[in-house]
């Protein structure tokens, strides 16, 4: 998905983004999440749809999410972005491995079973915040920790479940984030949240409403689950 044309050749640092491409989806995320259960599945312009008139940069069409299958060590189900790290702004010669690399931030989803719902949503959101971090869409800053987004809806389309909006926290399953020649790359969590959870949050606190969810599987996405509040 990757266009090698990007890459950095010789000059200073001589980072090769080519191969740090590679190494994040054949190394990386392997070492960290486990085999690649059914590979890459890229943005497109439909996932843009939903925020109007938006001008999608081609680039973000290389964005896409991998899902990762349980662990020995993890029993949940594991949907990770890839290509929003990418340095694309950068100068060859202003890459270098000892700061963040690109937007220096990957998403992830965390869920108590497998589906295409979790694909959509993590496409979504990363659209999402493709158009804010562009200017397009909000206040045009990226979404930060404690950010609530409601989904519109139920997170599976299915009527009946309660998740119907995510809240941004810090992973407690998998690692916080990882190196590369290109840069740090912090990871950070999509977890869902009741309607009513939302609505507490913003009411009472996010320490309040976190109290509440540690008797749940939170940050673990549990689409039917009973709300805490």
């Amino acid at each position: 998905m990757d266009d090698p044309s990007q890459q950095s050749g010789g000059k200073g640092s001589g980072v090769d983004l080519e191969e740090v491409w590679r190494q994040r989806e054949e190394e990386v995320y392997p070492a960290l999440f486990g085999a690649v259960s059914r590979g890459i599945f890229p943005l497109s312009q439909d996932v843009f749809a939903p925020f109007g008139d938006v001008k999608v940069d081609p680039r973000w069409i290389t964005h896409g999410v991998f899902e990762f299958a349980p662990t020995d060590e993890r029993p949940s189900w594991l949907y990770v972005t890839s290509g929003y790290f990418n340095p694309w702004e950068d100068a060859p010669e202003d890459i270098a491995a000892d700061g963040p690399s690109g937007a220096g931030v990957e998403f992830i989803l965390e869920t108590d079973r497998q589906g295409d719902w979790a694909i959509r949503c993590l496409q979504k959101l990363l659209a999402y915040e493709l158009c804010m971090a562009s200017g397009q869409v909000g206040s045009g800053t990226p979404l930060g920790l404690n950010d609530r987004i409601p989904l519109g809806g139920p997170i599976t389309g299915e009527a009946g479940h309660t998740i119907e909006a995510v809240m941004i926290v810090m992973p407690t399953n998998v690692s916080e984030g990882f190196d590369l020649p290109s840069g740090d790359v912090m990871l950070v969590q999509f977890a869902g949240l009741t309607d009513a959870e939302r609505a507490h949050a913003s009411n009472v606190g996010v320490d309040s409403l976190l109290q509440h969810l540690k008797a749940t599987e939170f940050p673990v996405t549990v689409p039917d689950r009973a709300s805490v509040v």
